[in-house]
């Protein structure tokens, strides 16, 4: 951000206004983006919804969820819940992300409902 605000400054004088309101906006967006990050359970699986895309895994695919860690430079800091399907892939849930810690946290407490809801189908719905 502090980059493209930089490029702004750059810019000639009759671009600034539109470049700065065209900065808000996309910040404006992220924001949303990062305020509404969730997942949703339906009948037919997990709707994960992240800042850049929408991920879907079927209950029938789904073996269990666990707390993971994101990337493996950040792994000591961040979790979050991974599903371990079927055939062996694993995918990332977005949208809900937690800090590690000693005890039960967030991440720990969504990942034991999903595998709550995992062995009881009837709660699913």
């Amino acid at each position: 951000m502090l980059l493209a605000l930089g490029c702004t400054e750059a810019a000639p004088d009759a671009a600034r206004p539109f470049l700065f309101g065209a900065w808000a906006v996309v910040w404006a967006w992220l924001t949303w983006r990062a305020c509404t990050m969730r997942i949703r359970l339906s009948p037919d699986g997990i709707h994960s919804h992240g800042l850049w895309r929408t991920r879907f895994v079927a209950w029938d695919d789904l073996l269990m969820v666990v707390a993971d860690h994101d990337l493996p430079m950040v792994g000591l800091l961040w979790e979050c819940p991974t599903a371990l399907l079927a055939d062996g892939d694993r995918v990332v849930l977005n949208g809900v992300y937690g800090l590690v810690s000693e005890d039960t946290s967030r991440v720990d407490r969504i990942t034991a409902r999903l595998n709550t809801l995992l062995a009881r189908p009837e709660l699913r719905a």
